[in-house]
């Protein structure tokens, strides 16, 4: 199996991970799995399997949110979102997926990501950091949705319906 197509709804986050040959961690609602490639590559190849480059999808949230730093982008439209921890250069960048979370704020610049499953994630970034990237995901999430939603009205009113097979 590839492993891109781990990065599916079940991803909680996925981090650097170096050791044995692996690259990343990938933190899922089903158990821990490891990938031979980057956390970029990993991603980007999931993007790609919707039709997209990880580049493309940081690119259009860059413009539709005007945010230039640590852009939060959308693999799966209207499913899977993902935002950075830090820069997604740095390797202790941690891409953290669009589930519920709580965060606590453990040391200075180090915090405590909780999921509903009860999964934690350590990051090195402050709690306040976490809580605007995620506003920020959620934003994006929220955006396109909407724009997707206009999007088949107007094809709909305008007589292109897609669910139509010829």
């Amino acid at each position: 199996m590839c492993d891109s197509f781990l990065i599916n709804r079940t991803v909680l986050a996925v981090k650097a991970f170096f050791m044995g040959g692996n690259k990343s961690k990938i933190i899922t609602t089903h158990g821990i799995y490891y990938s031979v490639l980057t956390p970029l590559e990993l991603l980007n190849k999931a993007c790609i399997n919707y039709s997209s480059t990880w580049q493309g999808r940081t690119d259009v949230a860059t413009v539709l949110l005007n945010y230039s730093k640590k852009p939060p982008f959308i693999i799966e439209p209207n499913k899977i979102g993902v935002f950075p921890t830090k820069s997604s250069k740095s390797p202790d960048c941690v891409f953290i997926f669009n589930h519920h979370i709580s965060v606590h704020e453990v040391a200075k610049g180090q915090s405590v990501i909780t999921f509903m499953a009860g999964i934690s994630v350590t990051v090195k970034v402050s709690k306040n950091t976490i809580l605007k990237q995620y506003q920020r995901l959620h934003t994006l999430m929220s955006v396109s949705n909407l724009r997707h939603q206009e999007k088949e009205l107007y094809d709909r009113e305008n007589g292109f319906d897609d669910r139509i097979v010829w």
